[in-house]
């Protein structure tokens, strides 16, 4: 079983990704969807706080991290089935690549992931101007790290269908 890990910054495009591989009959996880897979936790009381509906400001995204159940996606990625696509970043996600064949990071121009994100209506991370700007200020830090750790790099400023093409081209 190949087991696929697709990441970058937000914007980037992951969960239309998602969305793509599934219409095309992939089995995919997109960490930020499936119910109780991340959570919000304070980083001094450990407590879970907010979830998806969260108020995204940058004090609350300081104070916390979006930290995945490394157990429960072992469970979900370990299905009967050939092929499987984990789409997400998380900070604890050094934790568990090593459950993965191959990581994929899209990267895009930095104008491109701010409009998506101001565009998106299904979460509201990133809005918060002073969030965006912290995901600016660590994207090329993000990818260089990714990037040493193996990860292979899906340029995603043109069409989805261009975008997945590559991504199954490059796991092959």
């Amino acid at each position: 079983m190949k087991k696929i890990y697709i990441t970058g910054v937000s914007g980037t495009g992951k969960t239309t990704i998602a969305h793509e591989l599934e219409k095309r009959g992939f089995y995919v996880i997109s960490i930020d969807e499936v119910n109780n897979l991340c959570s919000w936790i304070n980083k001094e009381t450990g407590e879970k706080e907010g979830g998806k509906d969260a108020d995204m400001n940058v004090e609350f995204v300081h104070k916390h991290d979006w930290i995945c159940d490394i157990e429960y996606l072992n469970k979900l990625i370990n299905k009967d089935t050939d092929l499987v696509f984990v789409t997400g970043m998380a900070t604890n996600q050094d934790d568990f690549l090593y459950l993965f064949n191959k990581i994929i990071l899209l990267e895009c121009d930095p104008d491109t992931f701010c409009k998506r994100i101001e565009e998106r209506t299904d979460n509201n991370f990133g809005k918060d101007k002073k969030v965006q700007e912290g995901i600016l200020n660590r994207y090329k830090p993000y990818a260089e790290k990714m990037i040493k750790k193996g990860a292979i790099s899906v340029n995603t400023d043109k069409s989805i269908r261009e975008v997945v093409d590559d991504i199954l081209h490059k796991i092959t």
